[in-house]
């Protein structure tokens, strides 16, 4: 076991997967990243993975998972994301643990260490709106910049998400309560869903095909950054089925046809009965009533009209994916979406409701709808998405963001001004004229936290 002495009784030490998970799955900062199971499916990657922890007389008191990534240089960083997992509060603990971190990297050669702490910046609302009276861990940046840290703010992005929206479930009684929670409109989409037969599957290596499908799919008409189908693949064979949950909504069409079908022909009889007596006898009564099943029959033919480019012979559509993943105290959704072809069928809101539900009877207390884009306006791309998001209920979380620390100064300061002059470099060729009438497209994506 590599063991690292600080200036004090801390010792830094090597964990097998069976004890940094007995810490993590329980520290009241865990989140997926920082699991057992992520490291298992990293490593099976090919990424050099390490789980770390440091005992006080014996005790853990903090712990983490270290990913090292070396580029073609030889540049190697050293990288605690969502981490490390300690009481930020214990300065003398925090300055212990980052000596402890800083000698680990320059043991393993690394030039630079990153963390990025799994706590809040600011407390805010709904809205976004900023509540330092509840929380404000704005001071640790200064007290982690004073052990020689650079804040790199807490925009947001692919490699470590920082804004996100949660919905806290602790309290929650049952699934009444949790509807009740949401929006009128969330909560007529869920309905709708649930009446027309939307079923949720989650995928297997047999089935994975089907998932990808449509995560692909939604994820080419939508523009967001999804991964390879081995990625995938390689969670189902690493980690558990309920730490990875490849989950898809689903409809059978002959079956939704059929019942829209029946339900029409039933309130159209109803409503001409009712038209016969209202004709007789005048009854405001019947009449009332017969608005209001002419209102159904005219919502089940639009439903059969909207369905008609959907043959029977299409069968058991997939209409939404998404990949969640179940850790700690918390069920986040990843990444995921719906085919806009079926967006009739409320693919999403179905997944989401559903995985809510099993956020329920699994006793997770934090519901992660995860990366959350355009808070601030309307007009800001991802507004829509964080609307659908807000109507399940739940506050903004912004992360404290990321921290560089320099392990090699000179390699370190080689490297960011290698990095400014090719930054630099682009940036002066994008401004120069093509002389190609159709330049190729840079098609490098985006890292998605996962």
């Amino acid at each position: 076991m590599n063991s690292i002495k600080a200036g004090t009784e801390l010792e830094f030490a090597v964990l097998s997967d069976a004890d940094f998970e007995a810490f993590s799955v329980t520290h009241p900062q865990n989140s997926f990243i920082q699991s057992a199971d992520f490291a298992r499916f990293q490593r099976a990657r090919g990424q050099a993975v390490e789980l770390f922890g440091v005992r006080r007389n014996g005790e853990l008191v903090a712990a983490g998972k270290l990913n090292y990534t070396t580029n073609r240089w030889g540049y190697t960083v050293c990288e605690c994301a969502k981490g490390p997992l300690m009481d930020y509060t214990d300065t003398s603990l925090v300055r212990d643990v980052v000596e402890l971190l800083k000698a680990r990297a320059t043991e393993r050669k690394a030039a630079e260490l990153r963390i990025s702490p799994n706590l809040p910046f600011v407390a805010r609302d709904e809205d976004g709106a900023e509540h330092p009276e509840i929380t404000d861990n704005r001071p640790l940046v200064a007290s982690l910049a004073g052990l020689g840290f650079a804040h790199q703010g807490s925009e947001m992005n692919f490699a470590n998400v920082n804004w996100m929206f949660i919905k806290t479930l602790a309290g929650t009684q049952d699934s009444e309560e949790l509807i009740m929670g949401t929006s009128y409109r969330t909560r007529k989409a869920i309905r709708k869903a649930e009446k027309n037969g939307v079923f949720l599957e989650q995928a297997t290596l047999e089935t994975l095909d089907e998932f990808y499908g449509a995560l692909s799919t939604a994820g080419d008409e939508k523009g967001f950054i999804y991964r390879e189908r081995e990625y995938y693949e390689q969670l189902l064979r690493t980690t558990s089925s309920e730490f990875t949950k490849l989950m898809m909504a689903k409809i059978d069409i002959p079956a939704y046809r059929k019942s829209i079908t029946e339900r029409l022909e039933s309130e159209s009889a109803a409503a001409a009965e009712l038209r016969r007596e209202v004709e007789e006898t005048g009854s405001k009564k019947k009449a009332n009533r017969l608005k209001v099943v002419q209102d159904l029959v005219d919502s089940y033919e639009r439903s059969l009209k909207d369905i008609e480019r959907f043959p029977d012979s299409v069968g058991v559509a997939t209409v939404a994916a998404i990949h969640f993943v179940c850790f700690g105290d918390e069920l986040v959704c990843v990444i995921g979406g719906t085919k806009q072809d079926y967006i009739y069928f409320n693919g999403a809101t179905s997944l989401y409701w559903g995985m809510m539900l099993h956020a329920l009877e699994k006793g997770y207390t934090r519901y992660n709808f995860y990366g959350t884009f355009g808070i601030e306006g309307q007009d800001e791309e991802g507004h829509g998405g964080y609307a659908f998001k807000k109507g399940f209920g739940g506050e903004v979380v912004q992360l404290l963001g990321d921290f560089v620390m320099p392990v090699r100064p000179v390699l370190f300061q080689v490297n960011r001004v290698a990095r400014a002059a090719v930054s630099a470099a682009r940036t002066l060729l994008g401004r120069l004229p093509l002389k190609r009438k159709a330049p190729a497209e840079d098609s490098t994506p985006a890292e998605n936290t996962a």
